[in-house]
């Protein structure tokens, strides 16, 4: 059966020439909506699955065309530190995107657009020469592609049917069910291991990883896909040497020689994105040093795994 290129859902990012999202150049296509809440959240804008207002204040002029167009009432102008500029009241905001297009200065911005896989597809396809030519492809990530198991199906048979090669980006958070229906379509599984302890799995994401790490057992043993495991290496909560030797156990006992694994240090962007929608973050957590990372890098390598800094 081809694909259903008319389904929908909500997309706040295509990427193009991408390079850290597997291998070659990749055009990645970022979906809202996700159940986990990471302390380190990069992409705050993808929790939601609904279109949401980013403000980004540095940017405003306290022009004022923001305001008349608000059916809500939710914007003012106000006097801070000697300057005008634009507040959003969040409990009156509607996140319609009213006041993003008066804006001359680009303050405002509605993170999202539903999308439907034939419009995404297109966008993949109009960089096809250099995703063949560098054995690259497309990947989908967000957000969590899996909360979105239709539309992230279908954009993947989709691809395949356009002669593209797919990846998947995923906390594999989701049930066995949905892990067949996408992973079945799927050339490479980037999965996420964002902690061992299943306790402070929960504490530091929201939710416990037995069933995570049975998923990623089951897509790369049963499902026989290449997996690319990805952690992300957050000082203070995850990047202790227990911690990464027992993922590196893990991987070596339950996974195929050939899976890679990724650690991806800690970068501060989901910082000033936080702040554009009104919420607040941990700003205590810091960006690992470059030997710090290099330490774990042969904490991995000493198992007999291929690693890398990043991707």
């Amino acid at each position: 059966m081809p694909a259903d290129r008319s389904i929908t859902t909500t997309v706040f990012n295509i990427q193009t020439y991408c390079i850290h999202d597997g291998p070659g150049i990749r055009v990645t296509v970022f979906v809202k909506g996700c159940p986990l809440r990471c302390t380190w959240c990069a992409n705050p804008e993808s929790n939601l699955h609904k279109p949401q207002l980013m403000f980004y204040k540095e940017k405003c002029t306290g022009c004022g065309r923001c305001v008349p167009v608000c059916g809500q009432g939710a914007v003012q102008i106000r006097q801070t530190d000697g300057k005008y500029k634009a507040f959003t009241d969040r409990t009156l905001c509607t996140d319609c995107g009213a006041c993003t297009s008066p804006c001359p200065s680009e303050a405002r911005e509605l993170a999202g657009k539903v999308t439907s896989v034939a419009e995404a597809l297109e966008k993949v396809v109009a960089d096809k020469l250099f995703l063949d030519s560098s054995g690259g492809g497309m990947t989908i990530s967000g957000g969590e592609c899996l909360a979105c198991p239709e539309f992230t199906e279908n954009l993947l048979m989709a691809a395949h049917e356009e002669g593209i090669a797919t990846a998947v980006e995923s906390s594999c958070f989701g049930p066995r069910p949905v892990i067949d229906q996408v992973y079945a379509h799927v050339d490479l599984a980037l999965c996420d291991i964002k902690h061992m302890d299943s306790g402070k799995h929960k504490e530091y994401t929201g939710v416990p990883n037995e069933g995570i790490l049975e998923n990623i057992v089951h897509i790369n043993q049963d499902l026989h896909v290449p997996v690319w495991v990805r952690v992300p290496v957050i000082p203070g909560h995850n990047d202790d040497d227990a911690n990464i030797q027992a993922m590196a156990g893990f991987v070596k006992e339950h996974l195929t020689p050939d899976t890679r694994v990724c650690l991806l240090p800690y970068h501060r962007l989901g910082e000033s994105k936080n702040e554009s929608l009104g919420k607040a973050m941990d700003l205590s957590m810091e960006v690992p040093a470059e030997a710090h990372m290099n330490h774990l890098k042969e904490l991995v390598e000493a198992y007999g795994i291929q690693v890398q800094i990043g991707g």
